[in-house]
This record gives structure tokens, C-alpha cells and sequence, in this order.
């Protein structure tokens, strides 16, 4: 079996069809999920729908919302894009290289998406 690379993005590195910079949904105005999810985030000042680099790396007030948001995201860019599930599902493992504990990442999407489509469990 296949084995993705790093699934980040923007790299070179990796298959960027499964970078959240690079997939775009198009039920969403074909905004990337790393736009979608990052403006989706509630601050404790109440700001909220900040670009993605405004966004990124701060503490969101809705994080238990935000999180899963991201799971619904990649789900509809799986379901847009279904050439990609057999891609997924070939894949022996999937990895992040910018993955830090307790941030949402793709991979760990990607690899939940995968295991379901399979009859696993992540």
C-alpha cells in the first residue's frame, strides 16, 4: 500500500490536494477549509471571521464548534472530490509535519475519513 507524505500545505511536501490551504469546497463559495475553518473562530473579544493568518495559531472561545467544523469540512471536500477516497483509503498512514498536541490537523481528519470508508474505527 501507498503511503500519503505530509498532508501540510503550503509546502511542497506532500499531496497538496489534501493540504487544507489548497482544498476548496465548492458548496462554499470554493473557499479553502483553512479559510472556512480559521474565519469560523470566535475570540474572547468577540471578534470572529478574521483571515486565516489573522487567525491562526490563536485560542478560539468555540473551539469544541470550531473542531467540528473542520471534521465537516473535509467530509464535503471528500464527498465533492470522491477520486480522492480511494487515494485515502490506499494510504498506509497518513502525517503532518507542522502537527502540534492538541491543535486540529488534517491528517487526523483524513485518516477518521479514511478508517470509516474501510468499516474501521479511527
Amino acid at each position: 500500500m501507498a503511503r500519503l507524505p505530509s498532508l501540510s500545505a503550503p509546502s511542497s511536501r506532500g499531496d497538496r490536494r489534501f493540504s487544507a490551504f489548497a482544498a476548496r469546497i465548492k458548496g462554499r463559495g470554493n473557499k479553502s477549509i483553512e479559510d472556512i475553518y480559521q474565519a469560523s473562530k470566535v475570540f474572547a473579544d468577540g471578534s470572529t471571521g478574521l483571515t486565516w493568518r489573522e487567525a491562526k495559531g490563536k485560542r478560539a472561545v468555540n473551539a469544541d464548534e470550531v473542531r467540528a467544523l473542520y471534521s465537516v469540512l473535509w467530509e464535503e471536500y471528500i464527498a465533492e472530490n470522491p477520486h480522492l477516497l480511494s487515494v485515502l483509503t490506499a494510504a498506509s498512514g497518513l502525517q503532518d509535519v507542522f502537527r502540534q498536541a492538541g491543535h486540529t490537523y488534517q491528517a487526523t481528519e483524513l485518516w477518521r475519513i479514511r478508517c470509516a470508508a474501510l468499516g474501521g474505527v479511527p
